[in-house]
């Protein structure tokens, strides 16, 4: 992205960047699906007035997987580690998979998938 200030013409540093090391936004795209799952992850967990190690004796995993899990760095989660989360939580977990524009939850009921794996960062996760 260029910006103009006073005339002159300047690159963002991000742009810099990713043009000279594409590995970059690479990585920095994968850490953005990361930070997302980890966010709503710890929201749910707040929201619930848990504590870490409620969730992970509630989810049979340790205290610091729990804290893996809510953390903004690192490997994406497997599937079935963030369904136990929610599941420890009392929320809901859902994955959406379509070929189409997903506007209502009336839609997405009918396309809901239960899978399991690694999250692909063209997999929209939904997490209530």
């Amino acid at each position: 992205m260029e910006i103009l200030i006073m005339g002159k013409s300047y690159t963002s540093l991000r742009s810099t960047l990713h043009r000279a090391h594409p590995k970059l936004a690479e990585l920095q795209a994968k850490n953005a699906r990361k930070r997302e799952i980890a966010v709503k992850l710890r929201a749910l967990r707040d929201a619930r007035g848990l504590t870490q190690e409620e969730v992970a004796a509630a989810a049979g995993m340790t205290q610091s997987m729990v804290a893996r899990l809510e953390s903004l760095a690192g490997p994406v989660p497997s599937l079935a580690s963030i369904e136990r989360y929610v599941i420890a939580c009392g929320g809901n977990f859902a994955l959406r998979i379509s070929d189409r524009q997903i506007d209502s939850e009336d839609a997405f009921s009918d396309a809901f998938v239960k899978a399991r794996g690694r999250v692909s960062s063209d997999i929209d996760l939904d997490l209530d």
